[in-house]
């Protein structure tokens, strides 16, 4: 039989006995009655006081110096666990007490801390703190390794002397930053006073640059303005032109319109009078025929009344044929003056005068045929 062992992740458990030695870490393990034991072994992190006192410099000067450090067991090295510094410090403190063991490192700490204050002055540990941290942790980190240890920070927390060289120093310091701040000061008035200088003059240069820039911008501007107003009446102008050019367009069209109206109403006008002249040319053709048969008859009916009546009806048939004979003649002329005016006026004139004659032409048709039977 034997008990079972719980190793946390902040601790080493190492098991050693009949079958060997075992580290656990994070795991649980079991150790024989009798044969094996088990030991606890910290894993933490442990804060260590360093003091140094009346340790001297190079200058032989003695200050009192007190740093922390924070050291633990080395456990990784590359992620993976390093078993060999586990073992190492289980060989060295696996059975002393965690204040043996803090009491071990602190003299080894305290140890280098003394010897690089050998090797500097109180000026160059004064000014430079974390020089000194890095060369204190060059020197100790090798021993620790050796140990089983590793450091995982190092920080000096005061520097002091009981003769008051750090006083002095501090004086010293203060009055140089006090000169040399009065010194910066004066410096920076003046360079304040040239940069103002400067920046006036830059700014006078800028102002004038910016007013010629301006003048030009404006000189530019005008002459933009210039050219557009120009462009725009050139533009103006070839409207104008343009809309008067329609407008004329536009008047020769409706004067051409109109007057290719007017003249299909004079050519209408003068078709309807070509046409009224031919309805009185046919009238009058009809009315000379008329005239003419009327005669005809008259002419046999005087014959008719000659042969009856002996010599006065002769010569009242010969009268009645002159007068038919006449008025042959004077329809002759009549047709002859149409046909002569037809030729001198056209067409129209024609169809006027036969408007004008055809009421009395139809009342000179009409008279034979009431005499008629």
């Amino acid at each position: 039989m034997g008990n079972v062992v719980v190793a946390s992740p902040n601790l080493a458990v190492i098991v050693s006995g009949y079958r060997g030695q075992r580290i656990l870490i994070g795991q649980c393990g079991f150790a024989i009655w009798c044969i094996e034991e088990a030991h606890n072994l910290s894993l933490e992190i442990m804060t260590i006081t360093v003091n140094s006192s009346d340790a001297e410099t190079v200058k032989g000067v003695k200050i009192n110096m007190k740093a922390f450090a924070q050291v633990k067991v080395k456990t990784r090295v590359d992620g993976k666990l390093d078993m060999a510094s586990i073992k190492l410090a289980a060989t060295n403190f696996l059975s002393a007490s965690e204040r043996e063991i803090e009491d071990s490192l602190q003299k080894t700490l305290e140890g280098h801390q003394r010897q690089i204050i050998g090797t500097l002055t109180v000026e160059e540990l004064y000014k430079d703190r974390a020089a000194f941290s890095e060369r204190v942790y060059e020197h100790v980190v090798d021993d620790l390794e050796r140990l089983g240890f590793e450091l995982a920070s190092y920080t000096v927390a005061a520097i002091s002397d009981m003769n008051g060289y750090m006083d002095s120093l501090g004086k010293t310091q203060t009055a140089i930053v006090s000169r040399e701040a009065a010194e910066g000061t004066a410096r920076n008035q003046a360079e304040a006073r040239k940069a103002l200088a400067k920046a006036n003059a830059d700014a006078d240069i800028v102002a004038a640059d910016n007013a010629e820039r301006a003048y030009i911008r404006r000189q530019k501007q005008a002459e933009a303005q210039a050219e557009a107003d120009r462009l725009l009446s050139l533009r103006q102008a070839q409207n104008r032109m343009e809309v008067n050019k329609a407008d004329a367009e536009a008047a020769s069209a409706k004067d051409i319109e109109y007057a290719r109206q007017r003249q299909a109403i004079v050519e209408a006008q003068a078709t309807q009078k070509l046409r009224e002249e031919e309805v009185m040319l046919k009238v009058k053709d009809i009315e000379l025929q008329q005239q003419v048969n009327v005669a005809k008859r008259e002419a046999e009916a005087v014959i008719i009344r000659s042969e009856a009546s002996a010599e006065r009806e002769r010569k009242i048939g010969q009268a009645q044929a002159d007068i038919i004979r006449m008025k042959g003649e004077a329809a002759n002329n009549v047709l002859q003056q149409r046909a002569e005016i037809y030729k001198e006026f056209g067409h129209d004139a024609i169809v006027q005068n036969v408007v004008e004659i055809l009421p009395s032409l139809a009342r000179e048709i009409a008279q034979p045929l009431e005499k008629t039977d």
